[in-house]
């Protein structure tokens, strides 16, 4: 009798769910995963933590809490609004996918491409949705709508980061998209070879002297004043 023997796969892994703690004073730094934690109630503690910081910093709140203690009357009261007003801005921020005050990572030429590809696409299925014809609206329309989709979803940057390594992992691996099959030996040619990254010269930097500088021979000196050749 044969039995089915059923292998568990490894779950897929998703960078989304990794964070990275980094400790004051440069004591070193720590990573987990989100799925490690299981519990339900300190999952809800470290969100409710994150939720308290962001709304007593963002926004100008840390700035208006500053000395809020020490306030009595209506100038209590307004201070009090100013700290609501922030963590509301904040609140709402938060619900269109944007972190306040978090650094946002640098994307290349390429990612940026690619991520307004994708929100413009999504901006073409929301108007096909709507049952609305996607020509209707101008190129300088999609560009504007597509930028306000970015904006608000920051995870398609990571998936257009994703989609770009996707494509030189299956380009380097498909022989038909193998760049010598296609072009033969020019693409061992030094005419096609990128150039290298100059660093940007400091300023006080002396250009470097060309071959021709090189070899030239230096001036004379002519003689000190009151001296006679001989």
């Amino acid at each position: 009798m044969n039995e089915h023997v059923t292998v568990e796969s490894e779950p897929e892994f998703d960078p989304r769910k990794i964070y990275k703690i980094v400790l004051k004073g440069e004591a070193g730094e720590l990573t987990i995963n989100s799925d490690e934690i299981t519990d339900d109630n300190t999952y809800r503690a470290i969100f409710q933590l994150g939720l308290d910081t962001l709304c007593a910093k963002a926004n100008g709140a840390a700035k208006s809490l500053a000395g809020i203690t020490k306030l009595e009357g209506k100038e209590l009261e307004d201070r009090k609004a100013e700290v609501l007003k922030a963590a509301e801005k904040t609140l709402a921020q938060l619900r269109d996918g944007i972190v306040p005050g978090a650094k946002k990572a640098k994307a290349s030429g390429a990612e940026q491409t690619e991520a307004m590809r994708l929100a413009k696409n999504m901006f073409k299925d929301l108007i096909r949705s709507s049952g609305q014809k996607v020509g209707a609206y101008s190129a300088k329309e999609h560009t504007a709508a597509a930028k306000i989709i970015l904006e608000r979803n920051p995870h398609l940057m990571e998936l257009a980061r994703k989609n770009l390594a996707e494509r030189v992992s299956e380009a380097k691996g498909t022989k038909g998209l193998d760049l010598f099959a296609l072009v033969g030996d020019k693409a061992n040619s030094d005419e096609v070879k990128a150039k290298p990254k100059v660093p940007p010269k400091k300023k006080g930097d002396k250009a470097p002297l060309s071959a021709k500088q090189a070899g030239m021979a230096a001036p004379r000196q002519k003689p000190a004043a009151g001296h006679t050749a001989h």
